[in-house]
């Protein structure tokens, strides 16, 4: 009879897998540095390739269809109005420069404390001991930034796109738009994965207090 398949956790897994993490991390902090230094006049806002000057809201009452009669001339088509626009700041000002980066920097910050948190738990791995107490806190940050971050990274770029419409529309009322779940909304696929998360902290937990009776018994 075959031996059954056993995966095992190597020395070479451990050091791929702390690189990758590694360059990741660099990466996205990268952006993060990225965006912070495009907050302020240092780099151009209207270079086609960084394309951060540029938002997509939707369409306020009192401002004009586009013409559609060029589009459908002669062809058997159907172009509909989505009821959004696409608004571009050619010489944003610093406060509009840090509403245009403001969601993307958020986003920025809950995927550096995700990956740091896996490298940590990575290293646990190489001493053998991953029903700990430190990485059933990391677990439990881990979820609680997914579950924060897909509520909290869309409500901010809800507040900063309609703040940024009126600024471009010159307009003194704020009209505030969220949708709750659908695009630009909160997602459900991340708010699951946050709540599976949480339930593999719970995992961690009693595993690491399983250990901690099993060693108080020797």
């Amino acid at each position: 009879m075959p031996e059954p398949l056993r995966l095992r956790w190597s020395r070479a897994d451990s050091v791929v897998t702390r690189v990758l993490l590694v360059l990741a991390i660099a990466g996205t902090g990268l952006v993060g540095l990225f965006g912070l230094v495009w907050i302020t006049p240092l780099l151009p806002a209207g270079d086609e390739a960084i394309a951060a000057n540029t938002i997509t809201v939707a369409r306020p009452d009192g401002v004009p269809e586009p013409r559609m009669d060029a589009a459908t001339s002669g062809q058997d088509v159907t172009v509909s109005d989505t009821g959004r626009m696409v608004i571009e700041f050619h010489d944003p000002t610093t406060l509009e420069r840090f509403l245009l980066v403001a969601p993307g920097l958020l986003a920025v910050v809950a995927a550096l404390v995700v990956m740091v948190a896996v490298h940590r738990m990575v290293r646990s791995l190489d001493r053998g001991e991953p029903f700990v107490t430190a990485n059933v806190r990391r677990v439990f940050v881990i979820a609680l930034t997914v579950v924060i971050g897909s509520m909290v990274v869309p409500m901010v770029a809800a507040v900063c796109e309609n703040a940024l419409r009126a600024r471009a529309l010159e307009s003194d009322e704020i009209a505030f738009s969220f949708v709750v779940f659908g695009e630009g909304g909160i997602s459900p696929a991340l708010l699951f994965t946050g709540f599976l998360l949480a339930a593999l902290a719970e995992v961690f937990r009693r595993g690491a207090r399983l250990r901690a009776d099993v060693e108080g018994l020797v």
